[in-house]
This record gives C-alpha cells, sequence and structure tokens, in this order.
C-alpha cells in the first residue's frame, strides 16, 4: 500500500521552553530538511503536511514516503536503508547546512528514484517535474508557509493549548494551490489559495494569542560594500530599519550618490504605514561614556545633523552598536533631539535585564524616554530561526506587546527569512513588519525602571583596546581629554568675542570654521588615531579676546591678561619659562621667581580676565610657609609627604585636622613593590613647593621591572595636589589587561568610606570592582571627601576593600608619562575635573588693564552647583552665543541666574534642533534659569 507521507528524521524538534544550541550546520541542516519537504514538487500529491519524526520509526522505509535525513548531527539506522528507500519506492534526500544542495539532491533522488512494486512510476509525474522547474519566487512562499505552520504548531504545544488549526481546510487549501501552479488555467491564482492557507494559520494564532506580535527588521549599515549587498526586505520595499551612523553616511554621500537618492525617494515616498526608517544620529561608534561630556553632545548632535543636510529626514531614534549606555543617555538625548532610544546590549557588555521590550528610561533629571532593549536575533545565523518558537512563546509571555526583531550585519540573511517575506507579501504571516517609529507609537513600554546605576553598565574597552594592538590604549583617554578641553576654550572665546563686537570680519569667520573643521577631525579621530590634532593648538581666539577687551587700555605697559574660559573662579597656577618680576598684590595671590623661571598664582573671575603687571622694581614677597623641607610638601590646605623607603605617596592629610587621607604607591600586577632611591626638592619658595624622588618596582624575586620618578607639586592657595608620575619600564607588561600594568594604587583609612564616580558630569556611588570613570574618584567618609582627579584616564580596579588602582600601562602602551590630581573636601568635583583638565590662558601684552579694572567678568552663573560646560556663536551669524548647563549634584534643583556684561535682547530654552522652546525671563543684565537636579539643557542669549 503506498503511503504518501513526507517525514524530516531527526530527533530534534523546534524548541518551546529552553533553546537548542547545536552547532550552526546542524540547525542548518535542519531547517534545509523542512524546505525540502515543502517543496511543491515533494508536497504534491501528498495527504498531509509534512512531519517530524525519529528515524526509528521509520525503519524499514515504507513506499511512496520521501524522507529528508539531516546530514548532521548523524543518526543511527540500518546500513543500507538508502538502497532499500530505492528497492521499496520510497525517496531519500540527505540535506547540508547549503539550501542549494539539498534542492540539487531532491532533483537527483527524483531522477534515480525507482518504480513502485506495481510498475507504474511513483515519482517522476510530468506534474511533478513541471513543480521541480518552478522558479524560486514561486517555491519561496510554500516553504515560508511549512516553517509558519511548524512554528505554529510549535507554539501551540509552547503554551499547553488544544490544536485549534482547522487542518484539512488548511491542507485543501496547500493543494489547490499547488494544483494552481500547474493548471492549464490562467484564472486559477495560486496566491489566493496560499492566502487562504495562510489566513487559516493566522486564525489559529488568533485563538491562541489574539494581540498582535509585531516584527522588525533592522538592517546595519557600516561600509559601502553592505550597500551593494541589501536584505529582500529592503529590495521587497519591506519595512525596514537601517541602522546607520554619521560617518558611514557621509562616505556613501562620496562614494553611493545612487544608492543615498534611492533612500530619498522611498523616505519621501507618501506611504502610510512607512516602510523605511534610518535610525541611529551618532557620528561615530566610540565608548562615549569614557569621553568628556562635550564630546558626547557632539557624538549625539553631528550625525543627527548630517542626515539633515544629506536630505534624509530626521533621526529620532537614537541607535548604536557598541556599548557606551550609561545613566544620562535619555538626558543627553532629549537635549539633542532624540524621541525614542535603542538599548541593546552590544557583545561582551553588561547592561540592566529587563523582562519587557520596551521600557521607559528615567535619566537623574527626571526625564524620561521610552527604549526598546531586546536584543535583535541575527537574521544570517540558523539558530535564530530554529529557537524562533522559543523567542517567541518568551515574548508573549512576558511582554505587553510580543515582539521579534531581526538584524542585518554580517553576510547574506538564512534563507528561512526571504521564504518568510515571500509569503508575507502575499498574506501577513506571523505578525506585523513595521519600523521602529511605527513601533514606538503601537507599542507601550512594560518597564518603569526609574533612574538606573552607573554599575549597572559596564564594557570592557581597555581589553578590547588591548587585543587591537593600539600603542595608546589608556593614554589616548587622557590625551583627548586634552584636545577635547583645548576646543571647548576656544569655542567659549570665540563666543564671548561674538557677543562684544556687533559684527564679525572675514577674518573671525575664517577662523571659526577652521576651529569647527579641528574640532570635527578630533572627534572622528578615533581617539587621537596618529595624532591627527596635535599641530591645531592655535591661538587666534584668546588673542582676538584679548586685543577686544584691552582695546582702550593704556599702552607701553608690559604685563600678561590671564583668560578663564570656566564659568567659576580659578586660581591658575602658571611656570613661565623666563624670568620676571610680578607685584604681589590681587590678583595675583601667589609668586616666586629666579634668574630663570617665574611662578605665579593668580585668581581670575568666572568667564572672565585677570591682567598682571611685569615690573621689575617689585620686591621678592616674604616666605609664608614652607613650601617643602625634606620629602614634604605643603600649603594651606593640605600637606603631603613621600615615603623615603618605597618612593611614593605615604600620606595627604588636610592642614586642619591632620588626619591623613589617602596614600598612592606605584604597583606592577599581580605583584610588586616600590624601593626608593633618594627624594630631593625641585623648588622651595614663597607660590610652588615640590618635591621628586626617584625609585625602582621590583617584583617578588628582587628582580627590577621599572625605573619611575614621582614629582608632587603644592601651590600656595590652591587646594590640589598636582602629582606627576613618569614609569620606565624595562619588563613590560603583557595579558590580560586588567591582571596584567604598571598603576598607582591609591589606598585610604577606612574600608567603609562611600565612592563616588563621575559620569557625564554626574557623580554616582559605585560599588563595582572596575568603575570606569573619565572625570573623578572620591572618596566619602562622615564630613571629609578626597577626590582623585584622572585627567581622562579611566580605567580603575578595586583591589581590596580600600584599595583602588589606577591602570597607566597595560599591554601595547608606549606612553610613560601622567598627570594626577587629589583634592581635599571640595563640594563640586566636575567643576574641579574641568579646572584641572583646562589649560592656563596667559596672553603678553604691551597694554594695560582695561578701563574697567586688573579684573573683570563677563558672564557668571551664581549657582555652584550648575555647571557651564560650554559655550559657542549662533552658526546663524548673529550677534548671539548659545551655552549649554548642567546641574552636578543630581539633587538640587532649583534658581539661578547666568549674569551677562551688557542686558540681553531676549533668551530662549532650545529644543534637541536648536529651536526656541520656552522665553526665558530676563531681569536686567541676568537670564532666569529654572532647572532641576541633574538636568541638562542649552540656552540661546542674543544681544541685539
Amino acid at each position: 500500500m503506498i503511503d504518501p507521507k513526507r517525514v524530516l528524521l531527526s530527533p530534534y524538534r523546534l524548541p518551546t521552553h529552553h533553546p537548542v544550541y547545536l552547532n550552526q550546520d546542524e540547525m542548518a541542516s535542519w531547517l534545509s530538511g523542512l524546505a525540502v519537504l515543502w517543496h511543491p514538487a515533494v508536497l504534491w500529491n501528498s495527504n498531509a503536511a509534512p512531519v517530524v519524526d525519529s528515524v526509528y520509526d521509520y525503519d524499514p522505509p515504507k513506499p511512496g514516503q520521501i524522507y529528508a535525513l539531516p546530514e548532521s548531527p548523524s543518526q543511527y539506522m540500518s546500513e543500507n536503508w538508502l538502497e532499500t528507500c530505492l528497492e521499496v519506492g520510497a525517496l531519500s534526500v540527505k540535506t547540508t547546512g547549503s539550501r542549494e544542495e539539498a534542492f540539487l539532491d531532491l532533483r537527483t533522488a527524483f531522477q534515480q528514484s525507482a518504480e513502485s512494486v506495481q510498475g507504474k512510476p511513483f515519482f517522476g509525474h510530468p506534474e511533478q517535474a513541471r513543480l521541480l522547474d518552478l522558479p524560486h519566487d514561486q517555491v519561496r512562499p510554500f516553504l515560508g508557509l511549512g516553517f509558519m505552520y511548524l512554528v505554529i504548531d510549535a507554539l501551540f504545544e509552547a503554551m499547553d493549548h488544544q490544536k485549534l488549526l482547522d487542518y484539512e481546510g488548511f491542507w485543501a487549501d496547500v493543494q489547490a494551490a499547488i494544483q494552481a501552479l500547474i493548471s492549464e488555467n490562467p484564472e486559477q491564482a495560486w496566491t489566493f489559495h496560499l492566502e487562504q492557507a495562510t489566513m487559516r494559520l493566522m486564525s489559529a494564532r488568533d485563538v491562541l494569542y489574539s494581540m498582535p506580535i509585531l516584527l522588525l527588521d533592522i538592517w546595519h549599515i557600516r561600509t559601502s560594500e553592505d550597500c551593494a549587498n541589501p536584505p529582500v526586505g529592503y529590495q521587497l520595499s519591506h519595512p525596514t530599519n537601517i541602522l546607520v551612523n554619521g560617518a558611514t553616511l557621509e562616505q556613501l554621500a562620496t562614494t553611493d550618490q545612487a544608492w543615498l537618492e534611492q533612500v530619498r525617494q522611498r523616505l519621501d515616498e507618501a506611504i502610510q504605514p512607512p516602510t523605511l526608517e534610518l535610525v541611529g544620529g551618532i557620528f561615530t561608534e566610540r565608548p562615549d561614556a569614557l569621553l568628556p561630556i562635550n564630546s558626547e553632545l557632539w557624538n549625539y548632535q553631528t550625525g543627527r545633523k548630517l542626515a539633515a543636510e544629506l536630505n534624509l529626514g530626521r533621526i529620532d531614534i537614537l541607535a548604536r552598536t557598541s556599548a557606551s549606555e550609561h545613566p544620562m543617555v535619555p538626558s543627553l538625548a532629549q537635549c539633542t533631539g532624540y524621541k525614542r532610544v535603542l538599548l541593546v546590549p552590544a557583545e561582551d557588555a553588561v547592561t540592566p535585564s529587563f523582562r519587557a521590550t520596551i521600557i521607559n528610561w528615567t535619566a537623574p533629571d527626571g526625564k524620561s524616554t521610552d527604549a526598546f532593549c531586546r536584543k535583535p536575533l541575527p537574521a544570517n545565523k540558523a539558530e535564530s530561526f530554529f529557537n524562533l518558537v522559543y523567542h517567541l512563546h518568551e515574548s508573549i509571555s512576558q511582554d505587553s506587546t510580543p515582539t521579534l526583531a531581526f538584524i542585518h550585519n554580517d553576510g547574506t540573511a538564512h534563507p528561512i527569512y526571504e521564504d518568510w517575506l515571500s509569503l508575507s507579501q502575499i498574506s501577513p504571516a506571523l505578525g506585523q513588519w513595521m519600523t521602529f517609529s511605527e513601533y514606538f507609537g503601537s507599542a507601550m513600554a512594560g518597564d518603569y525602571i526609574g533612574i538606573t546605576n552607573a554599575d549597572d553598565f559596564f564594557a570592557d574597552h581597555l581589553e578590547a583596546r588591548v587585543n587591537t594592538k593600539c600603542s595608546d590604549p589608556v593614554s589616548a583617554f587622557a590625551r583627548f581629554t586634552q584636545y577635547r578641553r583645548e576646543i571647548d576654550i576656544r569655542q567659549t572665546f570665540a563666543a564671548i568675542h561674538r557677543a562684544l563686537n556687533p559684527t564679525w570680519g572675514a577674518e573671525d569667520h575664517s577662523a571659526w570654521e577652521k576651529l569647527q573643521a579641528t574640532e570635527k577631525s578630533l572627534e572622528s579621530s578615533h581617539l587621537l588615531e596618529n595624532d591627527s590634532v596635535n599641530s591645531q593648538s592655535h591661538m587666534y581666539w584668546p588673542e582676538a579676546l584679548a586685543n577686544r577687551i584691552q582695546s582702550r587700555s593704556a599702552p607701553n605697559t608690559p604685563g600678561w591678561l590671564v583668560l578663564n574660559p570656566c564659568a567659576f573662579t580659578r586660581r591658575v597656577a602658571v611656570d613661565l619659562e623666563q624670568s620676571g618680576r610680578i607685584p604681589l598684590e590681587d590678583p595675583v595671590k601667589a609668586v616666586q621667581w629666579d634668574n630663570e623661571r617665574t611662578q605665579v598664582v593668580v585668581e581670575v573671575p568666572p568667564l572672565g580676565f585677570a591682567w598682571v603687571p611685569r615690573n621689575d622694581q617689585a620686591v621678592a614677597p616674604k616666605l609664608r610657609i614652607r613650601t617643602a623641607e625634606g620629602n614634604l610638601v605643603r600649603n594651606e590646605f593640605f600637606e603631603a609627604e613621600i615615603d623615603p623607603a618605597t618612593g611614593c605617596l605615604k600620606l595627604i592629610r588636610d592642614i586642619k585636622n591632620k588626619i591623613p587621607r589617602m596614600g598612592m604607591q606605584l604597583v606592577y600586577n599581580p605583584g610588586s613593590r616600590c624601593e626608593g632611591r633618594g627624594v630631593r626638592i625641585i623648588h622651595q619658595g614663597t607660590a610652588l613647593g615640590e618635591i621628586a624622588s626617584d625609585g625602582v618596582i621590583l617584583n617578588e624575586q628582587h628582580e627590577e621591572l621599572a625605573q619611575f620618578t614621582l614629582h608632587l607639586r603644592a601651590w600656595l592657595m590652591r587646594p590640589l595636589l598636582e602629582i606627576s608620575i613618569t614609569i620606565r619600564p624595562s619588563h613590560p607588561p603583557t595579558g590580560y589587561p586588567w591582571h596584567a600594568y604598571y598603576g598607582a594604587r591609591f589606598a585610604w583609612r577606612d574600608e567603609h568610606s562611600a565612592l563616588f564616580r563621575g559620569i557625564s558630569g554626574l557623580s554616582f556611588a559605585t560599588q563595582h570592582s572596575r568603575p570606569q570613570t573619565p572625570d573623578f574618584l572620591e572618596i566619602k567618609y562622615g564630613r571629609s571627601t578626597t577626590t582623585i582627579l584622572t585627567g581622562g584616564l579611566p580605567f580603575l580596579q578595586k583591589n581590596g576593600s580600600r584599595m583602588m588602582d589606577l591602570i597607566l600601562i597595560p599591554e601595547g602602551e608606549q606612553e610613560t608619562h601622567f598627570e594626577l590630581g587629589v583634592l581635599l573636601d571640595r563640594d563640586y568635583p566636575l567643576q574641579s575635573a574641568i579646572g584641572f583638565t583646562t589649560p592656563v590662558t596667559m596672553i603678553p601684552t604691551e597694554k594695560g588693564p582695561p578701563p574697567t579694572g586688573a579684573t573683570g567678568w563677563l558672564f557668571q552663573v551664581d549657582s555652584p552647583n550648575l555647571a557651564m560646560l560650554n559655550m559657542t556663536p549662533t552658526p546663524d551669524g548673529q550677534r548671539a552665543i548659545i551655552v549649554t548647563f548642567l546641574e552636578t549634584s543630581g539633587l538640587h534643583g532649583g534658581i539661578a541666574y547666568f549674569a551677562c556684561f551688557r542686558p540681553p535682547v531676549s533668551a530662549v530654552l532650545l529644543d534637541g534642533d536648536d529651536q526656541p522652546f520656552t522665553g526665558l525671563e530676563i531681569e536686567e543684565h541676568q537670564v532666569k534659569l529654572e532647572f532641576a537636579g541633574g538636568e541638562l539643557f542649552r540656552i540661546r542669549v542674543n544681544f541685539e
């Protein structure tokens, strides 16, 4: 008796409650076998849908049956099983991971099949032969239907529900569609019957779960080569989300104009719902969480603006593929114009675990945004489709809106993906495909997570940089921070100059364009590859501002003009490589000179200036404090001592209580000790105390690993201890960078001290074993606070309960010199970190002080917890400035006043697109600011 059964011989089923991790070849072979059995030529004359079953139930084989046998994993069966198939009139196809090979083997198997025992050919019927020759666009919908049938059938099992599919009607529709394919009647539309079969599947699915299932297709474009191989969904005008950053768009604007024009046309099509959307927005992929906040803002803004300049519309969904998330992302996104965020964890990165697909993510300032946090399934991998039922069941069980997302980022998609979309062209299969904007409008947030902590996020950028064999895995961050700060202060000087001058000349406009180009060169250089902006430290804007400030000053009065680009009062320390007498009078707080050098401490008002005279008749000041003696440096705020035995910082203590706060040793991890070789006094004057020690780092066998030199500097009237470290390794570290490195190990007194680290300007409590930070680390115990300023060096690692290593030299690092700072009892560490990385702008001049006096401010903020991050002239050329503010405590909102040197005409709060959002009240020469704790916002102030 002939039994026209179609069987996939495998011990595996589509997993339902737990994912099954076979290797890729095994899962691909299984899916190829499924595709073979749903080919119309195989389904022809079958009275039931193909099944998946064990090989043991089909040994020996039966006449008329067709078997698909995945090549791997190998299964036990009779040695002559294949020969028996031919003898009894059965057909067997061995399938590999290649769909093309499987179909070729199917054709060969048909040709080699034996006649049935009745002497009539069972396989090789003319109609069957015609079905074998069908084009792919007619075969693929059947393969997609077979996969959907198996998915929904398994979903019934996963949800422990009775199977409610109208099976007889479904199979009648399938056979009718096959007959229509080979019918000579052109009016018989095979797609109609296939649509009916699909609708029966969807009806069964609706009974099982009536809510819509939403599907997302993401195409990640990294280079122009990706554009040459678009996914099938994009080619079929299927709803597609293109994930691309600004740097790639800029490249495509040069190399792939035709592709960009095609995207523009798709975006301009008045189709509802839309079938294409760009997501991304950032300019380049990089570790933003370890960079200054101004650099983050640039990255967020520039890529989005570039898309608009290329007529690609407005990007509203912030997305990236590198790991750089942190608690301030919602605030940064809203400040730069994004409406939603993709919080998708990158490989080997740690992010909070959420059960819901969409969460409502709140920043420290209370602003919130919806974030998509489901990791997309790679469309090119067989495991994504083999485990599809598991993922779908999980989403149905946990999400308010079940969601499946697929991403195309490495190679051609698996054939099942194309089968699925081919079927979707005929009738919606399983769910509805859509763009992200439509998705966020349809789905609801399933979790309101509140404010996250910085410890919830971690990405190992150190290991990644060491593995790429770069020569500056650590020092690049400090160097980048310094150059970024130089650009910030020049932008601030340009903005002040614009506010002071009714018009700008051609030279001013040219200088501003060069500064913008320098900024872009820095920010797109991937952490200063080859020091790409090292030569861009021009002085045009400081000198132009100095000339404007001194435009009415008396001539032939030599001195220096010190400019302050920070919105807080600074006491800057300057070491002039020239001899010069400076009188000790305001704004000079301390001064000393000899025949070769002059050291001076100057107090400069916020966003203002201080004029320092040069007077050859000035009398040297008297020594008030012994700033250096023996192995000790001191000033009015602290004492710091070097241990002669180790050559390292023995302690720093405050002058008032004399309680040691912290010590520091240089270490080689995994084990070492330091041995001092002498302490010497470098400066012992009325302004600066400096001592230096030399020493060696030894291993446990007393072998020399490295030589070092340590400098401690204490300036009068400045609360900062400057630490300069030079390490000269004779034994370079190799291996895992968190275990093998030279570093600075800080130790504090009490293990119950609380640790806080700076992330994007705010301070977050941390208990992380590797608390990365680009700004500062605070150790708080009671009312005392000790702050370590890293100067941009971001990688720290806990060592025990009261020690922290700042990693300086891992494998590959070529830099040997590092600058750090330590502060005691400072309330606003971000301002201290900004001041530490802000170079002194001191301009020699032959003019005297301005008529208003030797010191003066041009702008200032009266609230110390409100930090001005940067100030720029407006891009429209008007006499106006844009200022970015951040409340740094994260706790204390309120009202502050931004005072200007002249009364502004108007002021507005800006939205993310630099458009006026809310008018601000002006009281005489002050702009009234209302802000929340931790809020990041931007204002525009007009002066004409």
